[in-house]
C-alpha cells in the first residue's frame, strides 16, 4: 500500500504544477492563440499530445496527460502576452528542457 500512497503523492495535477517555481516568465508581443498553436504543433511534432485548456483569462497548454510534466499558461496583456511556463522536475527533466526552447521559439 505505502507505494501506491507514494506514487500518489509524487503525480502531478495542474494546479499542483502551477505552484512550481516556472521555468519560463516571459513578455510576448504575439497573441495567445498564436502562442498556443505553436507550442502546440511543435509538442504535436515530436508525438506529444497536448492538451489546451481555456482559463479565465487566457490559455493554458498541458502536456503529459491527467498528469502534466509541462505547463504553459498564458494572459493576455495590452502589448500581447503574459507567458508562465511550469515543469514537473524528474529523472526526464533534461529531455524536458528542450520544451522550453520550443516555447521560446514561439513567443
Amino acid at each position: 500500500m505505502l507505494p501506491i500512497a507514494l506514487s500518489a503523492c509524487a503525480s502531478p495535477s495542474i494546479k499542483g504544477l502551477q505552484k512550481r517555481s516556472p521555468v519560463l516568465i516571459v513578455e510576448s508581443t504575439r497573441d495567445i492563440p498564436a502562442i498556443m498553436s505553436c507550442v502546440s504543433a511543435k509538442w504535436i511534432a515530436i508525438g506529444a499530445t497536448p492538451q489546451q485548456i481555456p482559463t479565465r483569462n487566457g490559455a493554458m497548454l498541458a502536456l503529459g496527460g491527467a498528469t502534466p510534466t509541462l505547463l504553459v499558461d498564458a494572459t493576455p496583456t495590452p502589448t500581447g502576452s503574459h507567458v508562465v511556463m511550469q515543469q514537473y522536475k524528474s529523472i526526464w527533466s533534461a529531455a524536458n528542457r528542450r520544451r522550453v526552447e520550443e516555447v521560446r521559439a514561439c513567443l
